[in-house]
Formats: C-alpha cells, sequence, structure tokens
C-alpha cells in the first residue's frame, strides 16, 4: 500500500504509448528531443492542436503554464534533401493519440485525491487491524511454553550435546548453528 501511495503522489513518467519526429508520447508526459536537447512536458493540461502549411505540418503544445512548442513535419513530397518526410494522415493521427492521452492525464488526475485518500485509509485501517499478528504471537507463546513442559525435552538436550561432542572429537570443532 505504501508502494501504491508513492505511486499516485509520483507517477513518473510512464509506459511509451507512441511517437512521430521529435516527440515522443508516455502515459504521462510528452518527451521533445530536438537540437537544443530533450525536455518533458507534462500531459496534466496540455492543449493539443494540429496545422497544416504549405511545407510542414504543425503540432503546437500548449503547457499549462502557456509555454507553446511546434513540432514541424515536412509534407511527404518529392524533396531534393533526405529529410524525413510525413503523411497528414499519420500526423494527424499522432496529435489525436496526444489528445486522448491528455484526457486519461486529466481524468487520472481528477481522481487522484480520492484514490489517494482511499489508499491511505486502508493502510491505516491495516496498520491500526493488528489481530493477524496478535494471534501468532500468542501461538508461538503456546509453543514456546509446550517445548518448555515437554518431558522429553531434557533428554534430547543431553542427546544434542553428547551428539555435538561426537562431532567436535571426529572433526576437532563444533558443527555450525
Amino acid at each position: 500500500m505504501e508502494q501504491q501511495i508513492a505511486r499516485l503522489r509520483n507517477p513518473g513518467i510512464g509506459e511509451r504509448l507512441d511517437d512521430l519526429g521529435e516527440l515522443a508520447l508516455f502515459k504521462h508526459f510528452i518527451v521533445v528531443t530536438s537540437t537544443t536537447g530533450t525536455r518533458s512536458i507534462p500531459l496534466d493540461g496540455l492543449d493539443v492542436r494540429f496545422e497544416t502549411g504549405q511545407i510542414n505540418h504543425s503540432i503546437y503544445l500548449t503547457e499549462a503554464t502557456g509555454r507553446v512548442h511546434r513540432a514541424k513535419y515536412p509534407h511527404l513530397l518529392p524533396a531534393m534533401d533526405d529529410q524525413q518526410k510525413f503523411d497528414e494522415d499519420a500526423v494527424r493521427d499522432f496529435a489525436v493519440a496526444i489528445q486522448n492521452a491528455v484526457a486519461d492525464e486529466n481524468t487520472f488526475r481528477a481522481r487522484l485525491p480520492t484514490q489517494l485518500k482511499k489508499v491511505e485509509k486502508e493502510l491505516e485501517d491495516a496498520r491500526v487491524d493488528t489481530r493477524a499478528q496478535e494471534a501468532a504471537r500468542k501461538r508461538l507463546a503456546q509453543v514456546r511454553q509446550r517445548n518448555r513442559q515437554d518431558p522429553q525435552r531434557k533428554a534430547a538436550d543431553v542427546a544434542l550435546d553428547e551428539a555435538l561432542k561426537d562431532w567436535e572429537t571426529l572433526t576437532g570443532r563444533i558443527p555450525p548453528a
């Protein structure tokens, strides 16, 4: 339950869902890899927009802070360079996948306080409910008491001591415990 609470409080980046060009979509973040470096953008509150232009298809990501990132996808047209080209439908589908992941993340975040309270309550109840531990302690005390009162115990202890002495005589040392 403690691990579940930790995962709820900090779910991390999540599993990889999809990628296209410089964007990699994960369950809780989208990772942008560009010539300037790698950046993770949380999906929570992200606005995603698709636009097509004369040269590039574009996906605009507007963070909850208002910061905007534009991912460019050159059209599938004959070109002189060996730059990767993208089909409009593929870029649109990827934008929709991001929008759906954002919707899922927003739902996850909206339910998070309730889930946290529920799991924290279950953990508290489990810590308070020590009936199983108490029953095990009681049973252990009964077994120990019975063993102390066992009439064959003294004979077994004497036999063990003799066996240990025989072992030491044969090997020159006492056997490991």
